[in-house]
């Protein structure tokens, strides 16, 4: 059954769309987040722990409970990585650094099928086009449904905004602000001067541009901060981090 993608739905209604981080590799992490109501969930394949077939079990798991739409974030602007990633049945992903226009056609080449890309047919037998039974409708929906997200996490990407959301396919640009404070070697010093242009300029010109503006946040008040500030897409918390904090606050809140 053909399910749209939700996310792509709300943002193209004006929407502000809230997303949580799957940093483990556990299903049933992934099914008690998805039960909270989040807009959207991006299982971690750059620094999380997981593989292709633990990120099938944890998607899985979402639907076992929500529509919510799962996205997830490859390790690097691979087509092979791109397409074994879709092939898991992902609702679409986000591709680290991207630096150029060329880079940005690599990646949605790397999603879509001829004519207008390069990825290998296997929707016949791939979960993502229900092991052959909705290929059909997988790969008529496909360039409408699928989300492709861009991080912007360089200074020279910066440069590049312009171009890089004019690609055809692109649909939201990402910064990261760790990566892009390292680009000009003052990694999350967030409070220098020159961290701080270099990131309000990325924010304002993907603002200006066709692309959807994501980043992340930390808690409800900075998220809050940053959907004022014009930002569509928050990843405001993780899955890890959030049984870390409610750990933490627990024990520090102990009389013992």
């Amino acid at each position: 059954m053909h399910r749209p993608n939700k996310l792509k739905q709300k943002l193209q209604a004006g929407g502000k769309a809230a997303a949580c981080w799957l940093f483990s590799n556990s299903s049933d992490m992934a099914e008690i987040v998805a039960g909270a109501g989040f807009d959207a969930l991006m299982i971690d394949h750059e620094h999380g722990s997981g593989s292709l077939e633990t990120a099938i079990d944890q998607h899985r798991a979402v639907r076992s409970v929500s529509d919510v739409t799962v996205l997830m974030r490859v390790p690097w602007n691979d087509t092979v990585l791109i397409k074994r990633a879709l092939d898991t049945g992902m609702d679409g992903i986000m591709v680290p650094s991207v630096n150029t226009a060329e880079e940005a056609r690599a990646v949605v080449a790397a999603c879509r099928y001829p004519p207008t890309g390069i990825r290998s047919a296997g929707f016949g037998a791939a979960r993502a086009g229900g092991y052959g039974r909705t290929a059909r409708e997988y790969r008529d929906n496909l360039d409408q449904d699928l989300m492709i997200v861009c991080q912007i996490e360089t200074k020279e990407a910066v440069g590049n905004i312009e171009s890089i959301a004019a690609v055809d396919g692109v649909d939201m640009l990402f910064i990261g602000p760790n990566d892009l404070s390292g680009s000009i070697n003052k990694l999350a010093e967030f409070d220098d001067p020159e961290v701080k242009a270099l990131f309000e300029e990325a924010r304002d010109r993907i603002k200006a541009s066709p692309a959807y503006l994501g980043c992340i946040s930390k808690g409800p008040r900075q998220t809050n901060e940053l959907f004022a500030q014009g930002f569509d897409f928050l990843l405001c918390a993780g899955d890890t981090g959030l049984v870390a904090t409610a750990a933490d606050d627990l024990l520090k809140n102990l009389k013992r």
